[in-house]
């Protein structure tokens, strides 16, 4: 069943918003899976308990690949708990490039560019019904 939802992204800096109408769809999730490494790609000061951004060097996901960040802690002061790419949120059936790490400080220190930030979970889908691509409604 579709719904006619928000979507919020930056463009340029400035805030925008576009009404489409999407649906929900299924999909299997192999079994092989591949490891990518998030890495600093900036120095950064971080708070006990503070959200940051911090850019990241760049990982390429192919279409059709569901990303999800190691549930494991792999550096001292902070956690991944979130990445982004290039140009915002895009459908997992176009190719994305990850240049983000949204992290929370365990400890209050330093992140120097070059530092394994977390590993990132690649696991290759396939569509079990075919996906209704959003129509801009507004």
């Amino acid at each position: 069943m579709s719904e006619i939802v928000n979507i919020v992204f930056r463009q340029d800096g400035e805030m925008k918003k576009k009404k489409v109408e999407a649906s929900p769809y299924e999909f299997t999730v192999a079994t092989r899976a591949k490891w990518e490494m998030v890495i600093a790609d900036e120095d950064v000061t971080i708070g006990a308990g503070k959200l940051e951004r911090v850019k990241v060097k760049e990982i390429t996901v192919q279409k059709d690949m569901l990303a999800m960040p190691c549930a494991f802690t792999h550096h001292a002061l902070v956690s991944v708990m979130k990445v982004g790419a290039k140009g915002g949120a895009a459908p997992v059936e176009t190719d994305r490039v990850i240049n983000t790490a949204y992290v929370l400080g365990q400890e209050s220190g330093e992140i120097k560019k070059g530092d394994l930030l977390s590993v990132l979970n690649l696991y290759p889908i396939m569509f079990t019904r075919e996906a209704t691509r959003p129509i801009t409604v507004g």
